[in-house]
């Protein structure tokens, strides 16, 4: 009777899980997930805006073909490093007044839209991608603009060295002394987690 029982209860499971279409996440940091749908989302947007993806020095093939799993890892590491920062601009006394902030974020509207080329490129992107970029500017330059070049990659290190990062094997795994996601390729970016947080 246990035994029935017990398959019964992983039969229910399986059904369950089934119908929920429910999927691991892409990544987690320290608990909170990533899920796989917010990564190919970044992905499609990708793919449907070339002049971003060239901001981004990524190379995206076109639709049909398959993503470079480089392309797959960048993306990834950028929505870990937003979750980091977030959570690290929270905790830290390095925080910008509400001027301060949203003179960031309109200096990165306006280096977006230069990079894209035109207010319309900037304004056909997902309001939430937008924000999303905005704010991490924000995050990153509070807690590293004012750090010398000498330190930053030390600083990087204790910030993110900090959180527990998970990544799900079918997009790479978490390199912690990189602290980036590396996939079968090494990653398109060349510099490391440093240059992609701070506009020095």
């Amino acid at each position: 009777m246990r035994r029935i029982l017990g398959a019964a209860l992983s039969l229910l499971l399986l059904v369950g899980l089934s119908g929920c279409n429910w999927r691991p996440p892409a990544a987690t940091v320290n608990g909170t997930e990533i899920t796989t749908s917010d990564l190919e989302e970044d992905l499609r947007m990708m793919r449907d805006n070339p002049e971003l993806a060239a901001a981004f020095q990524l190379s995206v093939p076109p639709q049909g073909e398959p993503m470079p799993s480089a392309v797959t890892a960048n993306l990834l590491t950028l929505r870990i490093a937003e979750v980091i920062l977030a959570a690290g601009y929270r905790a830290s006394d390095k925080q910008f007044t509400a001027e301060q902030a949203q003179q960031q974020r309109d200096l990165v509207l306006a280096e977006l839209t230069t990079a894209l080329g035109s207010q319309e490129l900037v304004a056909k992107l997902p309001a939430a991608f937008v924000a999303r970029l905005t704010e991490r500017f924000v995050h990153s330059n509070a807690l590293l603009g004012d750090v010398a070049q000498e330190d930053l990659a030390n600083t990087v290190s204790l910030l993110f060295g900090a959180y527990q990062v998970q990544v799900n094997p079918r997009y790479g795994a978490w390199d912690s002394a990189s602290f980036e996601v590396v996939p079968d390729a090494p990653p398109a970016f060349g510099g490391g987690l440093s240059e992609l947080l701070v506009d020095q």
